[in-house]
């Protein structure tokens, strides 16, 4: 069980302010709007300020707002602090360890990863979250995770990087698929393909977009997921081919349902993996053994790729 001690009116604040609107922040927290809009109003009156300015396009901090929205932040590293010393002071064989990950890593990594936590720290509880980078970083930065194993971070100078590799990016297609074969295809040829893109609420996208967004115009035909889970089912499924990197489809080029085709287009990104923590935030033993265990699967998993990290 993860210690809670972070009042509930500045949880709701943290919501409002990240997501935008009150109805936001009920839907993701299943609280309804008007407790939230309750517990807020509440710390209005207590401060004689106002917290949010209500505009056509959300509900934007105010300066009085964005005060109480450090303390809200200063008090959740606080609970994370306080609860990986009592981690600490139970000895590695317990604990409770919150881990951030990304959809690619759900049918590959990260069940391995969960298997080997459990033979080695049989009385760890585990707690993982599937987002998406962005997310995943600002809850380690905010004590939500003791670490994530994140898809191209950002540099923060509150992250520690435990380990990071980069890997190209390539096409990925069915055995059966016309490009199957290819030593290498070029992002001309592949889009000339039906296509299964990612959208803009998966990483790669943004990259993608930005160095290569022609691509997305010339398709001949596509779909646009935002689940590299589905798109590896729809790739699989023979009639479509994807842009992703060797590590996102390790397990289903294992398994030889998919063949990894390198792009041959000299300015293609590589995709970097990394696995980060809290700067701030000690680390328990146990929390220390896990991360280093993770940095070991993931190395253990890019050694049986051509990619070099």
């Amino acid at each position: 069980m993860t210690l809670h001690l972070v009042p509930r009116s500045l949880q709701y604040l943290e919501q409002v302010a990240q997501l935008g609107s009150i109805q936001a922040a009920s839907r993701e927290l299943g609280i309804s709007a008007s407790a939230i809009h309750r517990q807020i109003t509440a710390i209005e009156e207590t401060l004689g300020e106002l917290l949010f300015e209500r505009e056509t396009k959300g509900m934007m901090l105010t300066p009085t707002g964005r005060e109480v929205l450090e303390l809200a932040r200063g008090w959740r590293l606080d609970n994370a602090r306080l609860w990986s010393a009592v981690q600490a002071n139970r000895g590695i064989e317990y604990g409770h360890v919150r881990i951030a990950a990304m959809d690619g890593m759900v049918n590959g990594f990260l069940p391995e990863l969960v298997n080997e936590i459990s033979d080695r720290f049989s009385r760890v509880e585990m707690e993982i979250e599937i987002t998406n980078p962005d997310n995943a970083a600002k809850g380690v930065i905010n004590g939500d995770f003791d670490f994530a194993v994140v898809v191209n971070p950002a540099p923060d100078d509150k992250l520690t990087f435990h380990w990071s590799g980069e890997f190209p990016l390539g096409c990925i297609a069915a055995p059966g698929h016309a490009v199957a074969e290819a030593d290498g295809i070029s992002l001309r040829d592949l889009v000339a393909n039906p296509v299964v893109f990612q959208s803009r609420a998966l990483a790669i996208r943004k990259l993608l977009e930005a160095r290569h967004a022609w691509i997305f115009d010339k398709a001949v035909s596509s779909v646009v997921v935002n689940s590299i889970q589905l798109m590896k089912h729809l790739v699989v499924s023979g009639r479509y081919v994807a842009v992703t990197s060797e590590l996102d489809a390790g397990p289903e080029i294992a398994s030889g349902q998919l063949r990894f085709i390198p792009i041959s287009d000299p300015d293609v990104f590589r995709q970097r993996f990394a696995v980060i923590s809290n700067v701030q935030i000690p680390e328990s033993v146990t929390n220390q053994k896990i991360i280093a265990l993770t940095v070991e699967i993931l190395r253990r998993l890019t050694a049986s790729t051509s990619a070099s990290f």
